[in-house]
């Protein structure tokens, strides 16, 4: 599995494991440790580097982290504090445990944190609410009721300082506060409003106390006595940002377009090496070197970058983090026992088990683009199918492995597309456009959805069935246009039912159709269209709102429209309300157990028979988002696990049945002593080959124990090769015919 599970929730006879996985690829912060090793704030929680020894252990949201993402990290007595993107401000307390301040405990603002910063005694909070200042204990907000009018800004985005003299970047400008007096004595605050307002400073450096400059989307500035002057203008560059300041022995150089170095009176690209068209995320000097976000994709991009540079012997070196490259996630597809996900910025990303993850882009593989690569999907042919938004449709096969030496890909286009390395292979086909929405299968043919861009709407537009081998040449195409009885140009979603029926949703309130086939979607002379040739079901029918984004089929074979208002089931004559969940169903699944579940803009629900629950941040991990762009759902067959894909992430649902207790099955001895002896099974049930799982309290599952039958069947306190900590466990007991849960004690 791909994602920790987490807390579980007993919902009538169903467990639900939770599981979360998103990216910590893009850095915004780089901190030092005394130990010599480098702590990382990432859009996906904390990464510990060892310059000597290598990764180490990540913190991550929800098992480490209180929150998904860490914007700005400062250590105090050993203790470290952590600025979220979300979720307030965090403190690591000496036990591990997390102590959060949120707008409650004197933080203002939504909970977004941009820095934080120690002196004069106190630790000082900037975040999208304003100024605070306080302690362990608590915080009050700084404002201009307290400051006597002095200090009047409403959004403080970093604090630093010298000595003395604090320096705050505000949406006011930038101040200073003279630590020395009274945070309330007006006479302590100097406000440089007039020279800074227009200067699009968002970040305070500071070299010296005569060298203070001043950065951000503006470019970069320098105080010169009261007033400042510009070193670098971006203020008429809506795609040029500088994300970090620093003096080097060479003078000083900002992160920006790759890392820029000022000379004389005009800025250089400092180091060679740096990717072209990337920017750098943030800049520090840790233990001798020169480190730096790297590889961040776009200036206005925050959660999506290449992990770590630094500068070798004047040569920039990629440090990539290990994970998910991207949070943003999008289709989902399987082949065998490997993954794949669309993403936004980064390509298809893959996870291997045995090696993690990797991505399909232009960088890395004969990808004609990485941007909003939406979809993914198997076939009956080999490999798998993804395509780049504008960019055609490419078909990859991997040769099963996480390598991508071998790899073969042929991208297919209606047109040609220019500029292109002459590595890509394209393949001018059938293709209505080059836009790929979505991709599905049916009775082995490959299905694409695609739609009219908006700048070009006259263009022709529908659904393409593919079938053949790539490789082999043999590919046959088919399209299915409004001409051929399709309602609308511009498809959403469309979803197999059997093997003779497509379901279709289409965009901008237009609701949806039913195609009937002859079985084979190349061959459309026995297409039959509901409710009628060029028709779709709408209100009228009994759709609770004309806009669908999905479908799922429930136990009973019933197709199920996730819309604007609701889930509407289709009975075979018209659609019928299903209770219990409102709002826009972004996507829809329906587990091993007939659970259906679906996600909202607020939460997700499960649906099991008359019972519906709602999920939040509450009663459970989830956290949404109000992204309705292209949300897709997934199952993994083997185990029943549900995906869900968002704009932060991919949440997994593990679910099954809860089981009863067997009054005869019992292990001995208990409570477990491993240094003594090992654990045995006693039962009167049959010999069947035997499998026992553990699982925590909390429900993370830890490990299974086999045995020929429950009288061979021992352990030795020991689980994937480590010894299972004191405490109590859940097991879960199966055999070929019977499964059973128990509880067992372990001693050290």
């Amino acid at each position: 599995m791909i994602a920790s599970y987490l807390a579980l929730t007993i919902i009538s006879s169903i467990s639900f494991n939770w599981g979360f996985e998103t990216s910590q690829s893009y850095i915004s912060s780089i901190v030092p440790d005394d130990d010599g090793t480098i702590w990382c704030a990432t859009a996906g929680g904390i990464i510990h580097y060892d310059p000597g020894n290598g990764w180490l252990d990540s913190l991550s949201y929800p098992d480490q982290m209180p929150w998904i993402s860490a914007i700005d990290l400062h250590f105090v007595d050993s203790q470290m504090w952590v600025a979220t993107g979300g979720g307030g401000l965090a403190l690591l307390q000496e036990d591990n445990t997390w102590k959060v301040f949120s707008s409650y405990e004197g933080i203002p603002g939504s909970g977004y944190v941009y820095s934080i910063y120690e002196g004069g005694g106190f630790i000082w909070v900037g975040s999208d609410g304003g100024l605070s200042r306080g302690n362990t204990d608590s915080f009050i907000p700084i404002d201009a009721s307290l400051t006597g009018g002095a200090f009047t800004a409403t959004e403080v985005t970093d604090i630093t300082g010298i000595g003395n003299t604090m320096y705050l970047a505000t949406d006011r400008g930038v101040y200073s506060l003279d630590l020395s007096g009274s945070v309330f004595n007006p006479e302590s605050w100097t406000s440089y409003e007039d020279s800074t307002l227009a200067l699009g400073i968002d970040n305070i450096y500071i070299a010296s106390a005569d060298s203070v400059f001043g950065y951000g989307s503006g470019g970069v500035s320098q105080m010169m006595g009261d007033s400042w002057i510009r070193l670098l203008d971006y203020s008429a560059s809506a795609d040029s940002v500088v994300t970090g300041l620093l003096i080097t022995e060479d003078g000083l150089i900002a992160a920006s377009r790759k890392i820029l170095l000022y000379n004389g009176g005009t800025w250089e690209y400092y180091g060679s090496g740096y990717p072209n068209a990337s920017y750098a995320s943030c800049l520090n000097e840790v233990f001798g070197r020169i480190w730096c976000g790297y590889g961040l994709l776009a200036a206005n991009c925050r959660d999506t970058g290449n992990g770590l540079g630094y500068l070798d012997n004047g040569t920039w070196e990629s440090l990539p983090v290990p994970g998910m490259g991207g949070p943003s996630c999008y289709q989902m597809a399987r082949d065998e026992d490997r993954m794949y996900i669309g993403s936004h910025r980064i390509g298809l990303m893959a996870f291997y088990p045995d090696s993690g993850w990797a991505a399909f882009n232009n960088r890395t593989a004969d990808m004609p683009r990485s941007l909003r690569t939406y979809s993914a999907a198997k076939s009956g042919c080999l490999g798998i199918w993804t395509g780049s938004f504008h960019w055609g449709l490419t078909w990859i096969d991997d040769r099963e492995t996480y390598s991508m030496d071998d790899d073969t890909l042929i991208t297919y286009v209606s047109d040609s597309l220019s500029g292109l390395p002459p590595d890509v292979v394209q393949i001018v086909t059938p293709l209505l456009n080059n836009q790929v929405v979505m991709l599905t299968s049916q009775c082995g043919a490959l299905l694409v959805a695609q739609e009219a861009f908006w700048q070009t709407p006259d263009e022709p537009s529908g659904i393409v069935a593919v079938s053949g081998e790539p490789e082999d040449g043999t590919l046959q195409w088919t399209t299915r246009v409004e001409i051929d009885g399709l309602a609308n140009k511009n498809i959403q979603m469309i979803f197999p039912c059997g093997d003779d029926s497509l379901w279709i949703a289409f965009a901008s309130e237009n609701g949806c159709q039913l195609l009937v086939h002859g079985g084979d979607p190349i061959d459309k002379s026995l297409d039959t269209w509901y409710p009628g040739y060029g028709q779709a079901y709408s209100t009228s029918w009994g759709l609770s709102s004309n806009k669908v984004f999905c479908f799922a089929r429930n136990a009973d074979g019933d197709i199920l429209a996730g819309t604007g208002n609701g889930i509407s089931r289709w009975n075979g004559d018209q659609f019928v309300d299903v209770v219990g969940v409102s709002g826009s169903i972004k996507a829809m699944q329906v587990d091993n157990n007939g659970v259906i579940w679906c996600m909202t803009e607020s939460a997700i629900y499960s649906i099991d028979g008359g019972d519906v629950t709602e999920f939040t941040r509450s009663n459970s991990i989830y956290i949404s988002t109000n992204r309705m762009e292209n949300e897709f759902s997934s199952i993994n067959p083997e185990d029943g696990s549900v995906y869900f894909s968002s704009i932060i992430g991919l949440w997994s649902i593990f679910s099954q049945q809860s089981h009863e207790e067997s009054p005869d099955l019992l292990f001995y001895p208990q409570p477990f002593l491993p240094a003594e002896e090992e654990l045995h099974i006693v039962w009167s049930g049959s010999d069947d080959r035997i499998e026992v799982k553990f699982f925590s309290l909390t429900g993370e599952y830890l490990g299974c124990v086999q045995a020929d039958s429950w009288e061979e069947w021992t352990w030795d306190g020991i689980l994937d090769g480590a010894p299972l900590a004191s405490g109590v466990y859940i097991v879960l007991v199966e055999t070929d015919s019977d499964s059973f849960s128990s509880k067992i004690t372990v001693v050290r």
